[in-house]
């Protein structure tokens, strides 16, 4: 039997204000697909995707206002026997005036939930599917073990807990029932705990905890949390706030995982967000990662962003 032909191919979603997708029909074919194609030598899949997009419908973006949707597989709309596989980037695309060139006889605005023409096999069955908002059931929350000096990160930290509660979200954190971490847990409507053996022994656990999961080490702890979480989330807090926090961080800048991260409370977090904007004049860091790093001070708009949340692209790619 022979093996299926792969065919390669790098793409960008953009989206308008309604939510529609940009999609092309080329001349030779019925069906609209995204703009992009297949990589010529010597190109990343990033500058494939910039590249078919300038001589498809007249569009030059800037690489780092990319995001990553992921890499999917279907047949191929055009070669039959063949499957396609792509890697596809995502754009905010409001204001666009694409203009059809090249093989593209028409460019078209397309409703994902209830497309208006004939499409293509992967955007039907995995591109358009995978841009519905993220479902979150689960939140990791890093937060003080003290209250602080500012009772409004109390407030907060309490109204989170019942964001949570009324978004049926399970808090994953500490286990704690002290500081601002006790004062999320009481919001909450069901959480779990996560202890190491050394704090267990100093009777911090909360009384409120659905479960309770008792770990060796720190690392073991973040790692769990971690694993228990579908989203992170930090609050006001110290130096073990922080630690939680830029493992977290460097993990989704490596890769590692594609969850969102958000920051409540823009007042307290605002002198670790100049440094952040320093590393990225500096060269340390990219201006992608500080784009997609989320900050908010409502719970609600807080979640909102988490769930409409979308990955930096990768740096090998």
């Amino acid at each position: 039997m022979n093996s299926p032909v792969i065919i390669s191919v790098a793409a960008i979603v953009f989206t308008d204000d309604k939510g529609r997708v940009l999609c092309v029909r080329k001349h030779s074919s019925p069906r609209f697909q995204l703009p992009g194609g297949k990589p010529e030598p010597g190109e990343t899949l990033v500058d494939t995707a910039l590249r078919e997009t300038r001589e498809e419908v007249g569009i030059g973006v800037d690489p780092e206002d990319l995001s990553y949707l992921g890499q999917f597989s279907a047949p191929a709309s055009n070669e039959p026997g063949c499957t396609v596989t792509s890697t596809v980037f995502l754009h905010p695309g409001a204001g666009l005036s694409p203009e059809p060139a090249a093989e593209i006889a028409e460019a078209r605005w397309i409703d994902p939930t209830a497309p208006d023409a004939e499409i293509a096999p992967l955007l039907r069955g995995e591109v358009f599917p995978a841009l519905k908002a993220r479902e979150i059931e689960a939140i990791a929350v890093y937060a003080g073990a003290r209250e602080g000096t500012n009772p409004a990160n109390t407030a907060l930290a309490r109204a989170f807990g019942e964001a949570l509660a009324e978004a049926d979200i399970t808090l994953v954190y500490g286990g704690s029932k002290v500081g601002l971490m006790g004062e999320v847990a009481g919001g909450s409507s069901r959480s779990i705990g996560v202890l190491t053996e050394h704090l267990v022994n100093y009777e911090l656990q909360y009384e409120g905890l659905e479960r309770l999961e008792v770990v060796a080490t720190m690392s073991e702890r973040k790692a769990r949390m971690s694993e228990l979480a579908d989203a992170i989330v930090a609050l006001p807090g110290g130096a073990g706030t922080l630690d939680e926090l830029f493992e977290e961080w460097t993990s989704q800048q490596l890769g590692l995982h594609h969850k969102p991260i958000g920051l409540l409370g823009s007042e307290f977090w605002a002198p670790l967000v100049a440094m952040v904007d320093h590393m990225v004049e500096q060269g340390f860091m990219r201006r992608t990662d500080r784009a997609h790093m989320i900050v908010a001070d409502d719970p609600q708009e807080l979640l909102a962003k988490l769930r409409a949340w979308a990955p930096p692209v990768p740096r090998w790619l």
